[in-house]
């Protein structure tokens, strides 16, 4: 989680530093690209509120982070080869960017735990068109 707020940061930066252009801003592609940010940043700040009325374990909302955290960095990097870019938009862009922290025994444990032992829960209603 913690590398998902320090991602965040690092987006507010971008925007105050080096916001869109005008140009920039009239691009469909380029305000998409932002936008995608701008939902995981929602949904973060969701699923962080929804704490104080949902338990959930700790090493389940670092998995759920562990996406978050790839996906930012998927869609700051995609900001950052929109051809449009300033180079200090490209440099701020590119900060965005971070690995998240691997952990395999607790995705073997969240996967066991969480996914898998839903095998067989649900059912596919036959389709008859």
């Amino acid at each position: 989680m913690n590398i998902f707020k320090e991602q965040i940061k690092l987006f507010k930066k971008f925007l105050a530093e080096a916001g869109p252009t005008k140009e920039q801003a009239a691009d469909i592609d380029y305000l998409l690209a932002l936008g995608e940010i701008l939902t995981l940043v929602a949904y973060g700040q969701l699923i962080i509120e929804s704490r104080k009325f949902f338990t959930v374990e700790d090493d389940l909302l670092e998995e759920i982070f562990d996406f978050m955290v790839r996906d930012f960095s998927k869609y700051a990097l995609g900001i950052h080869l929109k051809p449009s870019n300033s180079d200090k938009q490209k440099e701020l862009s590119l900060a965005v960017i971070r690995t998240p922290l691997p952990n395999p025994a607790r995705f073997e444990k969240i996967y066991m735990e969480q996914v898998y032992a839903l095998k067989g829960t649900y059912k596919m209603r036959d389709q008859n068109f």
